[in-house]
């Protein structure tokens, strides 16, 4: 979504994507908070398509419903739930875990403090998600002991220096790194010195600006890139 609200990505990209391929129904949505950038499309989601769940984090269902442009009153958020630190949902096969689901902080902070992270898996193959999880968070999950490698890592924050601390990438250990940004976006994402970090670890960089979409296929075992770039 964009915080200006003039371009529905849930209606013009989401949905037509999903259709494309088929899928006609959603078992579960998992949103990592309520920020547009992050939920704003799941609107149009639960408004063209059965959904049968929608996991968030703690800000509350009023966060997402403004987010979304949905009434507080709309039936649609009964499907909301607040996730739960070490729930695991399996569909078909593909594994959900929700790592991390931390509070929100007593002063409001950014929004971002609140971020989930959620692993999901297939085989051997990991995907993790982390929202826009700022660097001290970071460092509460890297602390816990918990087991957060992954093949694949979508970076914190579009690649903003608030995120992807070394200590959490080691952690993580991923072979792909994604940055999720808009071309020439005003926040100047990926900062040159996060896109550093993932080089000295020996982490390959995907980028939207740059790869357009960006899609994994996997068997559980291997794992097979594609972008509309043709890289």
């Amino acid at each position: 979504g964009t915080r200006e609200g003039g371009f529905d990505v849930g209606a013009r990209v989401a949905v037509p994507y999903l259709l494309h391929h088929g899928i006609r129904e959603v078992a579960a949505v998992f949103l990592t908070h309520a920020h547009e950038d992050h939920a704003q499309g799941c609107g149009s989601i639960l408004q063209k398509l059965p959904v049968g769940a929608v996991y968030t984090a703690g800000e509350g269902t009023a966060a997402y419903a403004r987010s979304m442009g949905l009434s507080d009153a709309s039936p649609l958020l009964q499907k909301f739930h607040a996730a739960r630190e070490g729930e695991t949902m399996t569909v078909d096969g593909v594994k959900v875990e929700v790592l991390f689901a931390p509070p929100a902080p007593e002063d409001g902070g950014t929004g971002n403090e609140v971020s989930n992270v959620y692993r999901v898996s297939y085989g051997r193959a990991q995907f993790l998600f982390t929202g826009d999880l700022v660097k001290e968070q970071e460092a509460k999950l890297v602390a816990s002991g918990r087991d957060i490698r992954a093949s694949v890592l979508k970076a914190g924050h579009h690649g903003s220096a608030t995120s992807s601390s070394p200590a959490f990438l080691e952690a993580v250990g991923p072979r792909y790194g994604v940055f999720c940004v808009g071309y020439g976006n005003a926040f100047g994402h990926p900062k040159p010195e996060v896109l550093r970090r993932y080089e000295e670890q020996g982490i390959s960089i995907l980028r939207t600006d740059r790869d357009g979409a960006i899609v994994f296929e996997t068997d559980g075992e291997k794992l097979w890139l594609h972008t509309y770039a043709g890289s």
